[in-house]
């Protein structure tokens, strides 16, 4: 009888333990293989270990990387973010490869190139690694991505900046990093469309998405817009996606006259461009704080970790840590997508209060 009880009592607690994960988070589809509630780990918290791979090593990450190590503070767990040596699939590459013989729990990532890792991290989920992306919409490999926001709201924030600099009228260039950068081609594309359909005056230069790409570097940024500036002397505005091109394109604009002339409607790190913005070399930097979007990226894998479903509506803000984020929709595309509602636009008026 005693035996029995016990038997029963542990097929119960069994039972209990699987029921708390047993559906699927609200909103979830499995397309992978991949159910979450098979990545529940049986270690303690204190025992994770988790690595955020990033584009490279722009201020922008480095601001990441403040809301990844706020995370681990807050958490107990053992979560860095990993620098690659180059801003290319290859580097972010080597690095997870070297991850999978570490004994990580999660592996947490922003590629240049989500097509280029897609096996390697295959072969992570097969390895019971919960795998999260950011900027990264088109992940298959991925339990889930975070997004602040997005490329709608995103495209349509930069365009409106873009049309009430500019008055709406005359030519205007897009960057990007790379054209494998999903989320900056995604940027762009509605930002194009939704211009034709807003703003008919304002025209992309030749038509063409995107214009150029700076390859994640101040430095080609800056090569690429004072071509473009030699070559079409009438240049209205500047759309660019990489937390580092509008460094390279305002100096090309000032060196060639043009500063406050050709609107520079921008991404990355207000504070980073404060003086910038002030003295109108920039007009505004439309953007999210990074920092919130690792410590969100991190909350993820550890709600994974520790067996709390993940879906339609959850709060990430980690009560109040990560403000935007206190019910995230989930978006089936390519992965399950969740996005919160976070966006933040740098002026010069308001740099001085912003990150």
């Amino acid at each position: 009888m005693k035996k029995f009880i016990v038997a029963l009592l542990a097929l119960v607690l069994v039972s209990v333990s699987c029921a708390a994960f047993a559906d699927l988070p609200a909103g979830y589809k499995i397309m992978n293989g991949y159910d979450p509630a098979n990545f529940v780990s049986k270690k303690a918290p204190t025992e994770f270990k988790m690595a955020v791979i990033v584009k490279g090593v722009a201020e922008w990450f480095s601001r990441l990387e403040e809301g990844v190590t706020r995370f681990a503070k807050d958490y107990g767990v053992d979560a860095k973010v990993q620098f690659p040596a180059t801003t290319d699939a290859a580097s972010q590459l080597e690095i997870i490869d070297s991850l999978l013989t570490q004994n990580y729990d999660a592996i947490i990532v922003v590629p240049n190139d989500a097509s280029a890792l897609e096996e390697s991290l295959g072969t992570a989920l097969e390895n019971g690694i919960v795998v999260i992306g950011h900027e990264a919409s088109n992940l298959k490999n991925c339990l889930y991505d975070t997004e602040a926001f997005n490329a709608s709201q995103y495209g349509q924030a930069m365009a409106d900046a873009l049309a009430e600099a500019t008055g709406a009228k005359g030519t205007y260039a897009i960057m990007v990093g790379y054209t494998t950068s999903i989320t900056h081609m995604e940027y762009a594309k509605f930002e194009q469309e939704y211009i034709k359909q807003k703003y008919p005056e304002l025209v992309l230069l030749n038509d063409e998405l995107p214009t150029c790409e700076s390859q994640e570097s101040t430095t080609v940024a800056y090569e690429q817009a004072k071509q473009i500036f030699k070559s079409n002397p009438g240049l209205v505005g500047f759309i660019c996606h990489c937390s580092t091109d509008a460094g390279g394109i305002s100096q090309a604009a000032e060196e060639m006259g043009l500063k406050g002339k050709v609107k520079i409607v921008a991404a990355g790190v207000p504070s980073s461009y404060a003086k910038e913005l002030k003295d109108g070399a920039i007009y505004s930097v439309t953007t999210w704080d990074p920092a919130l979007s690792g410590y969100v990226a991190c909350l993820t894998a550890y709600n994974i970790l520790t067996g709390v479903p993940v879906g339609q509506g959850s709060d990430l803000s980690a009560k109040g840590a990560a403000p935007g984020y206190e019910s995230v929709n989930l978006i089936l595309g390519d992965n399950n997508c969740l996005i919160g509602n976070a966006p933040c636009i740098g002026t010069a008026e308001n740099v001085d209060t912003l990150f």
